[in-house]
């Protein structure tokens, strides 16, 4: 048997043990058999196993070079580097959906695990991620199949996109998976949950847990491919509302909002609807992005993965599971109303309420700004595309006032805050605001959304400092210890807490880096000749010549700078990359980065007698950005090595427990995230 025949085989088994997961799990729904149970369980574990069979297959005709295979002749030759012939299982369209198969068998294997002792949760929750998977497994044999032979037998291939030839774009897409994927999880337990009448505890906690852990990796795959698009595309910048950026940003969207009104209904059982609607949402705009990314309906992205021809099948995945879904809440709409209306005092309750509203505006603006080109085609014929502008209009004040909500979350209580306790908060909060904005004023910046930006970066950031510090003095003052030793018992005894705190903290300087990115950056455009030289907001640039370079499988012209920033002196080489079968060259960005600003620089090309022309950036606080997702994921970690042991005896159900049956004091100090 050939290395593609056993390919097959493992996926026509994993199909098959779908199938079987699928018919027998609705069997078993009405014949409750322990003995057909644990023949379920094991099918998932075929399943997973068949396809980790089929992802190594692919892996080792990658590795090996059988160009005779179509997924590796269109996305690998001779020459490429052992990494990215790893990652070029995902660089192709069959290759990443059994990719995504693979990936969603893993999944569902733990579920079976984690689940077992939730007989009729558990079970329903198997079926909806075993329906998706039959869906997988079904794209993988019948529809792109990743070890299709082309005619012939070549010798080499064609190679992998040059532009996914990064270090980043090894890891982006990868962690991109890994969130959108996980996004199913807690999306079948919220739907089972609500199908069986399962009483919250059973589930509550499980859902918030695989929402972190899928939100991380989503966070992460957003900032990451941000850092690819400005290592690697060399025009400055690392965010366009690219249709396929706004494909992974929409479900972060409502999946950040979903952890915050997780938080509400677990606390005062309120927030129901928006609960279900927030989580099965995260769900289906992962669908939506992925239509997005593999059906060409839009053709304003410079991403991959357009026109592939598996956009419709998607579409029919997208639209079953949306009937699918409205089925459950109408069935069930007796479990999706609050004990009582919304409390529109100032009180936790009310923030998170506004905080749902707010994020899920963003998304709304997201998705219509995203598909308007298709909407203006359908009603007037022509397609319009919205530009940047558009985008920033309407998210950037609502985005602005998120960040405000963090710094009032802290002071807020759950029911009613009192006014006494509640103003007084903010003092040093709002006079380090504003001293911090008249400080950045004076240095030079005088935009004023920049300012404000800067002036709510602060509030909240110490708003919530302001509350940890005083938990860490009350610890000190009862247990008469060191004041280091009492941060870092604040620190454990409510890890859930201060891990959300220093995840909004991460976000508010991940936000900072996005306003100083915008503020008076600089760029020029410039051909030089050698022994000339130029000074960009106080880097003085000399240019030395070209030089040529023969790299594996592709020749690079690099242009050879020397600069003088103050007392240091460093080197940088911006060059262009000439790949075979490639019409044009790949910018190879040269940047030398602090934690004030980067100098960017690219090399356009030349206009002859060993000249250059260049294009050099200097953009403030963009590490910062980077910087904030590392502070993300230690928080999310932080966070989810909390203990749930109090999460798992919560009293209430979700079917019948009224909102005020949970008071609001001793529930205290247990924020989102």
């Amino acid at each position: 048997m050939t290395m593609p025949e056993l390919g097959r085989y493992a996926l026509f088994l994993a199909g098959g043990n779908s199938l079987y997961v699928v018919v027998l799990g609705i069997w078993n729904r009405y014949s409750c058999s322990t003995r057909l149970a644990h023949s379920v369980r094991g099918a998932v574990f075929a399943a997973a196993l068949s396809l980790t069979m089929a992802v190594l297959a692919l892996e080792y005709l990658l590795l090996t070079g059988d160009y005779a295979v179509q997924a590796v002749y269109n996305h690998s030759d001779r020459a490429l580097p052992l990494l990215y012939k790893i990652g070029a299982l995902w660089g192709g369209n069959s290759g990443s959906v059994l990719f995504w198969g693979w990936i969603l068998s893993l999944y569902t294997a733990v579920v079976s695990v984690a689940g077992h002792d939730k007989k009729e949760l558990g079970s329903v929750t198997l079926l909806y991620l075993a329906s998706l998977l039959l869906f997988f497994t079904f794209m993988s044999n019948l529809v792109v199949d990743p070890f299709r032979l082309v005619p012939g037998s070549p010798q080499n291939g064609t190679g992998l996109d040059p532009l996914l030839q990064n270090v980043v774009m090894s890891i982006h897409p990868p962690t991109m998976y890994i969130g959108l994927i996980g996004m199913a999880v807690p999306g079948a337990y919220l739907l089972a949950g609500l199908w069986t009448r399962a009483p919250l505890a059973d589930w509550i906690g499980v859902v918030r847990r695989w929402t972190l852990f899928a939100w991380m990796f989503l966070s992460m795959a957003i900032v990451l491919g941000g850092m690819w698009a400005y290592m690697e595309l060399g025009w400055g910048g690392y965010w366009e509302w690219d249709p396929v950026e706004n494909a992974s940003l929409m479900p972060w969207l409502l999946a950040t909002a979903f952890l915050h009104s997780l938080q509400a209904q677990e606390k005062r059982g309120i927030l129901r609807l928006w609960t279900a609607v927030l989580g099965v949402g995260s769900f289906l705009m992962t669908l939506v992005g992925t239509y997005i990314t593999r059906s060409g309906v839009l053709k304003n992205s410079v991403h991959s993965f357009t026109r592939t021809g598996v956009g419709p099948y998607f579409l029919c995945l997208l639209l079953i599971v949306v009937i699918g879904v409205l089925f459950i809440f109408l069935s069930r709409r007796d479990l999706l109303r609050d004990g009582r209306g919304e409390d529109l005092t100032v009180s936790k309750e009310s923030l998170y309420w506004l905080g749902n509203i707010l994020f899920t505006s963003i998304a709304v603006v997201v998705l219509i700004g995203t598909f308007y080109p298709v909407l203006s085609q359908f009603f007037t014929g022509t397609a319009v595309v919205l530009t940047k502008q558009f985008f920033n209009r309407l998210t950037v004040p609502l985005f602005i006032m998120l960040g405000f909500l963090l710094g009032v979350m802290p002071a807020a209580g759950w029911q009613r805050t009192r006014r006494g306790s509640f103003l007084p908060a903010f003092k040093i909060p709002l006079s380090l605001s504003m001293g911090t904005m008249l400080a950045v004023y004076i240095c030079g910046v005088r935009t004023p959304l920049t300012l404000t930006v800067v002036g709510v970066a602060v509030f909240s950031g110490t708003s919530m400092l302001r509350r940890f510090f005083s938990a860490a003095k009350n610890r000190q003052k009862t247990h008469n210890i060191h004041w280091t030793r009492a941060i870092f018992h604040a620190l454990t005894y409510n890890r859930r807490l201060y891990g959300g705190y220093l995840a909004h903290m991460a976000f508010l300087v991940i936000v900072l880096g996005v306003a100083g990115s915008h503020t008076n950056n600089v760029k020029v455009t410039k051909t030089l000749m050698p022994r000339q030289s130029i000074t960009v907001s106080g880097y003085h640039i000399a240019y030395q010549g070209l030089s040529m370079s023969l790299e594996s499988g592709y020749q690079v012209i690099q242009a050879n700078l020397s600069v003088q920033d103050g007392h240091r002196h460093f080197q940088e080489k911006p060059g262009l990359a000439f790949f075979p079968g490639s019409a044009e060259p790949v910018a190879q960005v040269a940047i030398h980065g602090t934690w004030l600003n980067d100098l960017y620089c690219v090399l356009e090309g030349s206009p002859g007698h060993n000249g250059a022309t260049l294009r050099i950036f200097v953009n403030p606080l963009v590490r910062w950005i980077w910087t904030g997702m590392y502070l993300l994921i230690v928080a999310t970690l932080w966070t989810l090595a909390a203990q749930h042991g109090k999460d798992r005896k919560r009293p209430y159900r979700i079917a019948d427990t009224p909102a005020v049956t949970v008071g609001s004091s001793g529930l205290e100090g247990r924020d989102p995230l």
